[in-house]
């Protein structure tokens, strides 16, 4: 009864606004989208996007959500599920792939961890986000190896013309504190952008419904939480970003990006840890060009260097709150990636397009921990207590991409191409000796076909091999069982969609799904990790956009998922830990004359399991999460723009979980906006 009400006031909410007349229009953009952000040349990519689903959020999306994050701003993609385990990190799953198989780009720059692969998204603010670019399916061989769920690219802004500075203030409670300053102006040839942020808080209240004594997250379970605010989930973070570019006409560009990011943060409690990231640094400097040599040949290159940081302690502090199973006392990474990419676009008009690429990476990482005598290693290998002797992993990753798009007619394309990827480990040493691993290689092939019936519909059909290489982790932790005889990881992805867009601001796109993942790399019931069989996903998304004649903008989305782990000998056929079968979005918004936009999320997720270490099933609750935001501009003098928000998430305050401990209550932020 209680989600039938919730799902009535929020069905309520939008019948009322939707009765009222205007005309809805989106605000000018703070900032222009950086286009040398993009893997592809952007006006050179459209066939590529044609073959696969293609899901992109602007800045303003993203505003009109009050997303902090990346990761809060990806919960309305179809196909997509965030959640939050491990080491607090916000975990992304798209089209049933964990975060191991998605490759995430930051303007362009690979940004997962060199080590583990699974970058953190809740750690990455959206102050200088222009656009974010979700690729699903049969990506581009241009992207390279280790996309197997996709590709997440993040895009930021560039100044324009016109000088533009915003200064943003909010506050919430548990003292939290958000202060965002962007700056942005060309001049001539020459323009800059400059983001700088710091966010604080001592951590999010958990519903007022939590149970203290339920048996799933409550006192003395692996999450031992007692109500109020959760322990660990304080956070201290600082971001600094900066881009300078030189445009020499249309056909020449050069950019330098600077980004830096210094967070500190407590680890929500699961699997009775208490840990905390005393320390957790990254920063990337790349430098991309693009120039057009002739009509028919366009270059474009990247280089980069990212560096990467953290230090993380047990930090138990009485009886009731001490790590049942510590792994140590204090653990250190230092991981940095160098690399670099080639681009050529052979343009031969309404014949085709062919696209050559070559990219490079060299990742490291060096990692030290200090066990005391209570830490798993001095009990179970005997390990003496201090600091262990320092372990060091480096490996490159190359590959090299060949595309063509053939226009058969002036409603066909048909897109093929092929990718040979390289994982060539160059160094493994454990403290005491090195560890050989031989060179991987893989052909990726793909092809697909789009075909537009109208100007309004098309459709496409795509299929297509993707690798995923198995992380340092993965191959060389003798805690996490690593196994240096591990193969790529492996599947064969199909698709079939279409887009029809009708009158009067309506749209509608869909697509079926299928991948066959071969060698999947995962933990069999000995707790030893190996390529230990198949897996099959299969789903459904679908999406209307509507922009309707009365001011009010509507989006609603759907996704059906089934993932299915196949029988083995040593386990049944199981369905994929916590993977939403069912996945519905209603994002609506409304704008009221008076310069008052309102703005309201639903999101409703259901059929999850998970399960224990005999494979007993354990089904998670089905829930509603809804958030709202009121943004009123106001006038206060001539050239500066003022506006003040309130943004509320978790409107009814659900008490939910979805298998890493129970999840933020409904909590307030309410700010002010200068720009000018």
């Amino acid at each position: 009864m209680k989600k039938i009400r919730y799902l009535m006031a929020v069905l309520c909410i939008f019948s009322t606004v939707s009765i009222l007349p205007a005309l809805a229009q989106e605000p000018a953009s703070s900032g222009e989208v950086f286009d040398l952000g993009d893997v592809l040349i952007m006006e050179k990519g459209d066939e590529v996007n044609a073959i696969t689903s293609i899901d992109t959020l602007s800045s303003y999306d993203i505003e009109m959500q009050g997303s902090q994050t990346v990761s809060e701003a990806l919960e309305l993609i179809p196909g997509l599920d965030v959640q939050t385990g491990g080491k607090g990190q916000s975990s992304v799953t798209l089209r049933g792939f964990d975060q191991k198989n998605i490759k995430v780009l930051i303007d362009g720059v690979p940004a997962n961890p060199t080590y583990d692969g699974s970058l953190d998204l809740s750690q990455i603010p959206v102050d200088a986000i222009a656009r974010i670019k979700v690729i699903k399916g049969a990506s581009s061989v241009l992207y390279g190896p280790n996309t197997m769920g996709g590709v997440i690219n993040i895009i930021t802004k560039k100044g324009g013309e016109k000088p533009f500075t915003s200064v943003r203030t909010s506050f919430g409670e548990n003292s939290t504190q958000n202060y965002i300053f962007n700056h942005g102006a060309g001049k001539g040839n020459f323009n800059y952008w400059i983001t700088a942020s710091h966010r604080k808080s001592d951590g999010f209240e958990l519903s007022d419904d939590f149970d203290p004594n339920n048996p799933v997250t409550g006192i003395g379970t692996d999450y031992n939480e007692d109500g109020g605010v959760r322990d660990l989930s304080d956070y201290e973070k600082t971001t600094v970003s900066a881009k300078f570019g030189y445009e020499y006409d249309d056909d020449s560009k050069l950019y330098m990006t600077v980004d830096y990011h210094d967070n500190e943060r407590g680890i929500p409690t699961e699997n009775s840890r208490y840990w905390d990231f005393k320390n957790w640094e990254q920063w990337h400097v790349s430098l991309a060009g693009e120039h057009d040599v002739t009509d028919l040949l366009s270059m474009k290159a990247r280089l980069y260097y990212m560096k990467h940081d953290d230090t993380l302690e047990d930090v138990s502090w009485d009886a009731a709150h001490t790590s049942s199973k510590k792994w140590f006392q204090t653990s250190a990474y230092d991981d940095y990636s160098i690399g670099g990419e080639v681009q050529g676009y052979l343009d031969f008009g309404d014949i085709s397009l062919v696209k050559m690429g070559f990219s490079y990476m060299k990742a490291n990482n060096i990692q030290r921990e200090y066990l005391d005598a209570a830490s798993m290693p001095v009990i179970k290998f005997g390990d003496p207590v201090g600091w262990a002797p320092e372990q060091e992993y480096e490996v490159d990753i190359y590959s090299f991409g060949l595309e063509d798009d053939i226009r058969v007619t002036d409603k066909m394309t048909l897109t093929a191409g092929v990718s040979y990827d390289v994982h060539d480990p160059v160094k493994a040493f454990d403290g005491q000796a090195s560890i050989d691993r031989d060179k991987t290689s893989t052909w990726n092939p793909q092809a697909g076909v789009s075909y537009d019936f109208t100007e309004d519909f098309t459709m496409y059909a795509s299929v297509g091999k993707k690798t995923r290489f198995p992380q340092m982790k993965e191959l060389y932790s003798d805690l996490a069982g690593g196994n240096t005889d591990l193969d790529p990881q492996q599947t064969i992805a199909y698709e079939i969609g279409a887009t029809k867009r009708f009158n009067h601001g309506l749209s509608l796109s869909g697509a079926l799904f299928y991948n066959d993942i071969t060698d999947r790399i995962d933990y069999d019931v000995n707790d030893d990790l190996t390529n230990i069989g198949e897996t099959e996903i299969k789903g459904v998304e679908a999406q209307l956009n509507y922009q309707s004649p009365w001011n009010l903008d509507l989006g609603l989305g759907y996704t059906y998922l089934s993932a299915t782990d196949k029988a083995d000998e040593a386990r049944p056929e199981l369905d994929a830990e916590r993977i939403p079968e069912h996945k519905f979005f209603v994002d609506a918004r409304y704008f009221f004359d008076f310069g008052l936009t309102a703005a309201c999320q639903a999101i409703y997720t259901s059929d999850q399991v998970e399960y224990d270490k005999s494979f007993n099933p354990r089904d998670i609750d089905e829930f509603w999460v809804v958030n709202a935001k009121l943004n009123q501009d106001i006038k206060l003098f001539e050239k500066i723009s003022t506006a003040v928000f309130l943004e509320v998430k978790n409107l009814f305050d659900e008490d939910y979980e979805e298998g890493s401990g129970p999840y933020p209550g409904r909590n307030f932020l309410a700010g002010m906006q200068f720009s000018f």
